[in-house]
C-alpha cells in the first residue's frame, strides 16, 4: 500500500470500554505464547497490533473469541467474560459450548484465506449464519445481503461461486459475510497477506470504510500505511506481550521501545 497521511494524535473514536484483556497467559508445549497481556479496545476504536511474526498476535485475536484457550486471566466483551467462568475460588472454567456460541454472534471474524463455503453461492454464504443461528427471517437476511455485496461492491457477483471470484473478491465475500451477523466487533487476522498489491488495496478500502462508520475494529496485520492511516492506537507485540501502544504518529515516529524500533526500521 503506498505511504499515507500519519494519523493525528488524539482522535480516537470511542470512550467506553468494548473489549478488556487482563493479564492474559497462554502456553503451548511449554512455550509461553501470551504473556501478561492486557490491552483495552474502545467501542468505534480501531486497534492494530503489529509486530514480529512469533510475537502472539494472531493468537491474541483468536483468545478474543475463544478459538484459542487461555491458562489465566481474562478477557471481557461488553463486560461479560468470553469463553469462561470463574469459580467461587478464582479458578476458571470453560463456559458451555452453547454459551461461547452465543458469544461469537457478537464478533465477526476475517481470516488471512476466506474461509468461505464453496459448495454455495455468494449470497448463500451471507444469508446462511442469520437464518440458521440467529433466526432472522429469510427475506430480511437476504435483503440485507444484497445491501452488504453492494457495500463491498460485489452486487453483480451474489450467484457466483466462490471459487470462481479473484482472492480479492473472496476477501470482501468474507468481511460482508461476518457483517451479516451485524456484530459489534470486527477481527481482522493478516486479511490481506495472501493477496496481491491490487487486490490489498481492495480489502483495505473496504475496511477502511468500515472504520470510518465507527465499526470497532482489532487488525493484525503488516500493512504499516494502513495502519498510519486509519488506527486510532496501534499496540506492539513481542515475544508474546504487548511492549508499547499509542496514536500511530507517536509509536512510528517515537517508538519508547528498543524492540519497536528494531521492527520498524525493517517494516517501514
Amino acid at each position: 500500500m503506498p505511504e499515507t497521511a500519519t494519523k493525528e494524535p488524539g482522535t480516537s473514536r470511542g470512550t467506553d470500554v468494548l473489549v478488556r484483556a487482563t493479564e492474559v497467559c497462554k502456553s503451548i508445549d511449554g512455550r509461553r505464547i501470551l504473556d501478561d497481556v492486557s490491552l483495552d479496545v474502545r467501542r468505534g476504536e480501531v486497534v492494530v497490533l503489529v509486530g514480529p511474526s512469533g510475537a502472539g498476535k494472531t493468537t491474541f485475536l483468536r483468545t478474543i473469541n475463544s478459538l484459542e484457550t487461555i491458562d489465566s486471566g481474562e478477557i471481557l466483551m461488553d463486560g461479560h467474560m468470553v469463553g469462561y467462568r470463574r469459580k467461587a475460588d478464582g479458578t476458571l472454567v470453560m463456559d458451555s459450548a452453547a454459551t461461547v456460541a452465543k458469544q461469537r454472534q457478537e464478533i465477526g471474524f476475517v481470516f488471512q484465506h476466506f474461509h468461505l463455503f464453496p459448495h454455495m453461492s455468494v449470497m448463500e454464504n451471507l444469508w446462511h449464519a442469520p437464518v440458521r443461528v440467529k433466526g432472522v427471517p429469510k427475506a430480511a437476511a437476504v435483503e440485507k445481503a444484497h445491501k452488504l455485496l453492494a457495500r463491498v461492491g460485489l452486487s453483480d457477483k451474489a450467484d457466483v461461486r466462490p471459487r470462481n471470484l479473484s482472492g480479492g473478491q473472496q476477501q470482501r465475500v468474507a468481511i460482508a459475510r461476518a457483517l451479516a451477523m451485524s456484530p459489534a466487533l470486527m477481527l481482522f487476522d493478516e486479511p490481506t497477506s495472501a493477496l496481491d498489491p491490487e487486490m490489498t488495496g481492495e480489502v483495505l478500502a473496504v475496511m477502511k470504510e468500515l472504520a470510518d462508520d465507527h465499526m470497532t475494529m482489532v487488525v493484525v496485520t503488516h500493512e504499516m500505511g494502513f495502519a498510519r492511516e486509519v488506527a486510532d492506537r496501534v499496540a506492539v507485540m513481542d515475544a508474546g506481550r504487548v511492549i508499547e501502544q499509542g496514536p500511530p504518529a507517536q509509536v512510528f515516529t517515537q517508538p519508547a521501545h528498543a524492540r519497536t524500533a528494531a521492527f520498524l526500521s525493517k517494516v517501514l
